[in-house]
């Protein structure tokens, strides 16, 4: 892509998904397909897909796995010239365990091995450092989510300094993906923290059930209220968004199509969405996009699209 194009990074965790490759519980899983996943990924590789140049900052582990993240990067034109190779640390991993519905598609259930990740092991330093430093200085938007300051103190020093450095040419996206289990026995914390990383960016993205778990209600307008302070914030669920763009208000139905498995497609949507905002469509060509794009994640059990 021309370098005048606006360069999109994407700031948090990289893991390889091994997804179970038949339907059923993990103890008579006995073959599972290796993917690419991480919620600030599946938005980069959806981002390049959509023509925008996109980056990636983040640490993998100095393993098999971290060289199959990158390598899948690049294959999908995203520089990850900014990722670190962590010595010690491993990269993070999940299974995917897949389990039949009876309109024919598939439910997900995470497995998680991700704790002394090297993407735990993210602070002030991996920003810092010149390969991301240079990426971040030419970035028209970055894009981040609620994961990464839940994986350690470091991590969350690192977006808190990553918003602390906010430029008015630069816009900052943030996915609230709000993700109990990594707050668990901290959740109060946890809650505070997404809520004020919502206040300080530009763009904000959050489900109708995240919404209600964090924020205490799903209703749009109660959160355009409690929010006044992003430019862009957008409530989703399965049957399509809200968005607001200052006043400006515009809804918008999901396209009707296959659905083999939902996971990633919230990603997707971020990327398409972005994707428009960064290209100058507006906020009802933006949503459009972003329904588009979210499609193409729901037809394989993969986290993110092709």
């Amino acid at each position: 892509m021309p370098d005048s194009t606006p360069l999109a990074v994407c700031f948090g965790e990289g893991m390889v998904a091994l997804v179970a490759a038949s339907t059923g519980p993990l103890e008579q899983s006995r073959t599972f397909d290796r993917s690419l996943a991480g919620a600030e990924w599946n938005t980069a590789i959806a981002l390049a897909s959509a023509g925008i140049r996109t980056a990636v900052v983040s640490r993998v582990g100095d393993d098999g796995f971290g060289r199959f993240l990158t390598a899948e990067l690049r294959a999908h034109g995203v520089d990850d010239s900014a990722v670190e190779v962590d010595d010690d640390a491993p990269t993070g991993l999940y299974v995917k365990e897949l389990s039949a519905r009876p309109d024919g598609a598939v439910d997900g259930t995470m497995h998680y091995y991700r704790a002394g990740s090297a993407a735990a092991r993210l602070s002030p330093q991996t920003l810092s450092a010149a390969p991301a430093s240079a990426l971040l200085a030419e970035a028209a938007l970055v894009h981040t989510s609620g994961i990464t300051p839940a994986l350690s103190p470091s991590a969350l020093a690192a977006q808190d300094a990553l918003f602390s450095a906010a430029r008015p040419d630069r816009l900052l996206s943030f996915d609230l993906n709000w993700r109990p289990a990594l707050w668990r026995g901290r959740e109060d914390e946890g809650r505070a923290v997404v809520t004020d990383f919502a206040r300080r960016a530009d763009i904000v993205f959050c489900t109708r059930p995240d919404a209600e778990a964090v924020f205490g209600t799903s209703d749009p307008q109660e959160l355009r209220a409690l929010f006044p302070q992003p430019r862009y914030l957008l409530v989703t669920d399965p049957g399509g968004a809200v968005a607001f763009d200052g006043a400006e208000k515009a809804e918008s139905d999901a396209l009707d199509a296959p659905v083999v498995e939902t996971i990633g497609a919230g990603d997707a949507f971020a990327a398409g969405f972005l994707a428009g905002v960064l290209t100058g469509l507006s906020l009802t060509g933006s949503l459009s996009r972003g329904h588009r794009i979210a499609t193409r994640a729901l037809l394989s059990t993969r986290d993110h699209v092709d």
